[in-house]
């Protein structure tokens, strides 16, 4: 049987998709591989949960589990990282995406500080509530020029100038210990990911 969608479920989702496309708009998408870097002694792990979903722990007192994406292709130009990303309600003191350099540091530093929270590196809270729920996560930098910004469900969060003459600029994601409580484990899950240059 035919269903006949109502007008302002057909906007919603227009918007939606429309929404959805705003951040790679004007980009190339591309494929990377990763290799998983789980510095870890028994407590924490990583799973490929299938169709394109993963899960990574790591308790207090362990280091971290990520996926480390292929160095990007293009240095000199925008690269962007897209996935629909949840974390546990246990998440806390724990790093969950990275633009990251070995010697040149790290552009975007996307953390759960306090539980359900987010900022960037050791700046202020831009969202709360996260914790236990679905959102996208886009974050983009251009080594060229120093910019460097992130996203969540299409809206900009963070703004950074970030000059850099380093070119061996990566992504990464998964759950890196910044101190999480005696007792605790940071878990998150990734879907949909996906790498875009400009």
């Amino acid at each position: 049987m035919n269903k006949v969608v109502p007008a302002i479920g057909v906007c919603v989702l227009a918007l939606s998709l429309s929404n959805a496309q705003a951040q790679t708009s004007g980009y190339t998408q591309y494929s990377s591989s990763y290799t998983v870097q789980n510095w870890t002694s028994g407590c924490g792990g990583f799973s490929n949960l299938g169709g394109g979903e993963y899960k990574m722990w790591v308790c207090a007192g362990e280091s971290r589990v990520e996926m480390r994406w292929d160095n990007w292709p293009k240095q000199t130009h925008y690269n962007q990282f897209q996935g629909t990303v949840m974390f546990s309600s246990d998440t806390q003191k724990t790093a969950i995406q990275q633009i990251k350099s070995n010697t040149g540091g790290e552009a975007i530093y996307i953390q759960v500080a306090s539980p359900g929270t987010l900022r960037n590196d050791n700046g202020s809270t831009f969202a709360s509530g996260m914790a236990n729920t679905w959102f996208r996560l886009n974050t983009l930098f251009n080594p060229a020029n120093g910019d460097a910004r992130a996203y969540i469900n299409g809206s900009q969060k963070v703004t950074r100038s970030y000059p850099t003459s380093d070119r061996q600029w990566y992504f990464k994601d998964g759950v890196y210990n910044n101190g999480i409580p005696t007792g605790h484990m940071s878990t998150d899950w990734y879907k949909s990911i996906s790498f875009w240059v400009k």
